[in-house]
């Protein structure tokens, strides 16, 4: 079915593009958020396997409408789609788009966070065809964590159904983040195989100038800022786009964006602000027709629907995440925060005057986040003064740059005075600056977008205007921008995430595997890990002098898409009422339990007589309020 998803996803872009008569390239990231909205759907039934059938039946149509058609009109077609693509940025975005998922698709999971939720989260997604049930999310202390980004990882997962291969996941997380940087392709009109090359390595290296977390993990903090990122240059893109296809595309880049990640919802905050500012101060908007004003209630109204869709099926399935949980008490006060306010505000400063936003020091330029700050303001006024943008538009990009850098850090600092208090890694400024670059790269990678988009725009108007410009006049911006990327990227993360990897593969998948025990090894087992239709949630016990909150991370990884809780033994301080309350606290329809010193007792009564055995996988069941286990 691979190759009918593909061609289907390719057919979407292309009819979309010749009814709204766009560039396929500014078309690209509108077919992604149908496609991650159409899956999004699915998985509330447990139907994404139903979009096998969609993407024949979307062949199928487009194949009937074009036989329909006269032949003049399939003349026009093949017209179109033929020069859209011998365009030299559809054919990079081409190549870019296959290029790195193929380069990358040889991955393993190496990094906490991606066991802690995004890889163990798909991973379950991928078995059950969709979202778990009520009490069976195999991440439970990120519950309530959006699935925007796990759609398209979900995508290239069932481009091989029969197996999952941790690779493919990092193919659709690569996909999916490119695809939203490629209309910055647009703007080289002409061929020239040097600037192609070097735009298309830049679009890679691009993130690395500000942040690197994505060149190993698969989080969702850069695609929520590519996406916030190509929502403020499509909102300035108002020129030369029908009202359906500019408001339809901002409607869809924040509906998806609202469904990467809990913060998504500022991010789109911080766009519906720039939209509204833009299209009040600059635009004149609202004086204007009616049909306008309708095009940006829909851009405000559906985001908030799509975060009401999520936020509701998780108060149906009681699903929360631990900092959730965290902030719900530091609003009621119930919440002790460690005394760390000196050290957490001094590690925060140092990190934003001094430290590189991408952490390592490279051969030219290191930003920090301040200068990344100033050097954003700075961007619009160079812009202004050559001319490329008006007074009224440079007045606002930099006000709303202004403001909404000072709003983010002041709240990223205070989240870390508060919520992210306990961590301990973040009282060094190493530590901090690592959270403010990832946490940030909406603002940063997002930020620089728009600078560099108007700063290449204006080149496209340059060869519209008839005369033989000169090759600075043509590809100034486009160079200017290529200058900045080169002095700041990261080139070893940069390297490691594309083609370094493959050095360490085994290790890295040999290093998870050794996290596992024999006990977890033998617990795995037993529950059927990793098998398509399995599912529930298991209580797993273990002795109290067992403890590992690390390897219960790796655990629940390998053990999806089946839920595990975990609970430590204490045969000489609880009793049978604590067993009771443990499962069902964790509302679990399994128990399984290691090895506990002189707690054979504990467990006896539940089995009805029949002697209890650790290493044996349980149900549970509730028979006149009383708690059994049966074999």
């Amino acid at each position: 079915m691979a190759v009918f998803h593909i061609a289907a996803f390719a057919v979407l872009v292309i009819m979309i593009a010749y009814l709204a008569k766009e560039s396929l390239t500014d078309v690209i990231p509108v077919g992604v958020c149908v496609l991650v909205l159409v899956l999004y759907g699915l998985s509330f039934l447990n139907g994404l396997k139903i979009s096998d059938y969609l993407a024949v039946f979307l062949l199928l149509l487009a194949v009937f409408l074009l036989i329909r058609r006269g032949k003049e009109k399939r003349r026009e077609f093949l017209t179109f789609f033929l020069t859209e693509l011998k365009k030299p940025g559809t054919i990079m975005a081409i190549v870019i788009l296959v290029a790195v998922p193929a380069l990358t698709a040889g991955k393993t999971v190496t990094w906490w966070d991606d066991f802690n939720f995004w890889a163990t989260d798909v991973k379950s997604i991928f078995y059950l065809n969709g979202f778990a049930e009520k009490y069976q999310n195999v991440a439970p202390e990120f519950g309530d964590y959006p699935p925007g980004t796990q759609m398209m990882k979900w995508w290239f997962l069932h481009m091989h159904p029969s197996e999952f291969k941790e690779g493919m996941m990092f193919a659709g997380y690569y996909f999916m983040n490119l695809a939203f940087m490629v209309p910055l392709f647009k703007y080289l009109k002409k061929r020239n195989i040097p600037l192609m090359v070097l735009m298309s390595v830049a679009l890679w290296l691009f993130p690395s100038c500000v942040e690197v977390f994505s060149y190993d993990g698969c989080c969702a903090d850069l695609t929520m800022a590519v996406i916030y990122g190509c929502f403020l240059v499509s909102v300035v893109d108002r020129e030369g786009h029908s009202r359906v296809f500019y408001y339809g595309k901002l409607a869809l880049l924040l509906m998806v964006l609202v469904l990467c990640k809990n913060v998504g919802f500022l991010w789109v905050a911080f766009g519906l602000f720039f939209f509204l500012g833009y299209h009040g101060f600059v635009l004149g908007t609202f004086q204007k027709e009616k049909r306008e004003r309708r095009g940006i209630w829909w851009v405000i109204l559906l985001p908030v629907l799509t975060e009401c869709s999520w936020l509701s099926f998780c108060l149906v399935n009681r699903r929360v995440a631990k900092l959730t949980g965290t902030a719900l008490h530091m609003v009621a006060g119930s919440m002790n925060v460690p005394d760390v306010k000196k050290e957490m505000v001094d590690a925060y400063f140092t990190a934003f005057f001094k430290y590189p936003l991408h952490r390592w020091s490279t051969f030219a330029i290191d930003l920090s986040p301040l200068a990344l700050y100033l050097l954003l303001l700075l961007f619009v006024f160079l812009l202004y003064k050559k001319g490329k943008i008006e007074k009224k538009q440079s007045i606002f990009c930099g006000c709303f740059f202004a403001v909404s850098g000072i709003c983010f850090y002041t709240i990223n600092l205070l989240s870390h005075l508060t919520i992210f208090a306990v961590e301990t890694q973040y009282l060094e400024p190493f530590g901090m600056v690592s959270s403010i670059e990832r946490y940030g790269a909406p603002f940063t990678v997002g930020g620089l977008y728009l600078p560099a988009h108007l700063c290449m725009r204006q080149n496209a108007g340059a060869e519209e205007t008839g005369k033989k410009p000169r090759w600075m006049t043509s590809y100034g911006g486009i160079v200017i921008c290529l200058v900045f990327v080169l002095l700041t990227a990261d080139y070893n993360s940069a390297y490691r995430g594309l083609i370094g990897y493959r050095n360490n593969v085994s290790d890295d998948r040999r290093a998870a595997e050794d996290m596992l025990n024999e006990g977890a090894t033998a617990f795995l087992e037993k529950v059927g890990a990793g098998q398509p239709g399995s599912g529930g949630r298991v209580l797993y016990l273990r002795d109290i002098s067992d403890v590992s909150w690390v390897r219960n991370t790796y655990i629940s990884f390998y053990a999806a898409p089946v839920s595990v809780m975990y609970g430590n033994v204490d045969a000489q301080a609880m009793g049978k009422n604590d067993i009771i309350k443990a499962v069902d606290d964790a509302h679990a329809g399994y128990l399984y339990v290691d090895e506990i010193t002189d707690g054979q007792e504990l467990f006896d009564e539940f089995t009805e007589g029949e002697p209890f055995a650790y290493g044996c996988l349980y149900r549970v069941i509730w028979k006149d309020g009383r708690m059994l286990l049966e074999e």
